[in-house]
């Protein structure tokens, strides 16, 4: 099977009607948080891939090209393609720059998903963040999209984001200080490690991401594990939740009520305690969809009406500011 034509369409959708149920088999799963870093784990260990998860046949198409450029960004295992907007007239700016991390499996598709107009109910494109004032990427990873090397599932993928920054960083226009990560769904959990990971975002927020990938295992999963999953620490370091004590970047979680797995509320209780910048949200109104656009709105807000330029990032969210995300998606 295709996944790669069917990534947004149908996996995505199929993959979190199970993920509706997953508190059935997430209660109380008293879980080990971990002194060692995210980063500290990858260089210890080595996760071994047996099998492929998809076919890594589509390239991405060509976009409009006053909507995206498709570029190759390097990264360790060779390059590896995205969609990038086009640069400012002046290049002398130093704009913003969001990656965004899109849902479901087998990269940035092979079609024209993310240049059709999509219902503001369920658009997972990232669209919002195509603005004048801001930079967008959409950035496939290894065994992706005709890239090199193997799809590993939360894992190697964490290694090209940070390749990702690396080539936003070094574009004449972008300011290197201000380089967002904003993720749905897989793209979501991904957000979160990738908080766990490194330090150089200036912000990250996750929209949707999943706090352990073993409970995840434990429903159906919509592709086959990369991995041995007898081997129980290919699981571990795949884990938002074992390395919580990583983040050092502002990080922001929202779910939808019926979606949002328990274990984020342990996971707020130890932010709190171990002054960790994460911040949890849990739309009580929304859903697992509905919740992108108006939370992306507020986050093109923080970003740049708030002229969130200070040596560290001043982005908060008010109480009065989920409440107007509850009553967009009420």
């Amino acid at each position: 099977m295709n996944i790669n034509k069917m990534c947004f369409r149908q996996v995505v959708p199929a993959l979190f009607f199970s993920l509706l149920c997953a508190s059935s088999f997430s209660v109380n799963a008293d879980i080990e948080v971990r002194d060692e870093t995210l980063y500290e784990a990858h260089q210890r260990f080595k996760t071994e891939i047996i099998n492929d998860s998809f076919d890594n046949i589509d390239p991405p198409w060509e976009a409009p090209p006053e909507i995206f450029n498709v570029i190759k960004y390097p990264a360790k295992p060779g390059d590896m393609y995205a969609y990038l907007t086009p640069p400012p007239a002046n290049k002398r700016m130093k704009l913003p720059a969001v990656i965004w991390l899109n849902g479901g499996y087998g990269g940035i598709g092979g079609d024209d998903y993310f240049w059709q107009p999509k219902p503001v109910d369920n658009d997972q494109t990232g669209a919002t963040f195509r603005d004048p004032n801001m930079v967008l990427m959409i950035p496939s990873f290894r065994g992706e999209n005709t890239n090199p090397g193997r799809y590993e599932m939360f894992y190697g993928e964490l290694e090209d984001l940070e390749s990702a920054r690396e080539y936003l960083a070094s574009l004449p226009y972008i300011d290197s200080k201000r380089i967002y990560v904003v993720g749905h769904s897989t793209g979501g959990t991904r957000a979160l490690l990738a908080s766990e990971y490194s330090d150089k975002f200036r912000a990250i927020f996750s929209l949707g991401g999943i706090p352990d990938l073993k409970l995840r295992a434990e429903g159906d999963m919509i592709v086959e594990l990369p991995f041995d999953r007898n081997n129980e620490e290919e699981f571990n370091v795949r884990s938002v939740y074992r390395y919580i004590k990583s983040i050092k970047t502002p990080t922001f979680y929202f779910e939808g009520r019926d979606y949002f797995w328990n274990e984020f509320n342990e996971l707020r209780a130890v932010a709190i305690v171990h002054d960790i910048p994460l911040k949890i949200y849990n739309i009580k109104n929304g859903d697992h969809f509905n919740i992108i656009v108006p939370v992306s709105k507020l986050i093109k807000d923080k970003i740049l009406l708030d002229t969130d330029t200070t040596k560290e990032s001043n982005i908060r969210f008010t109480n009065e500011e989920i409440k107007w995300i509850n009553k967009q998606v009420r």
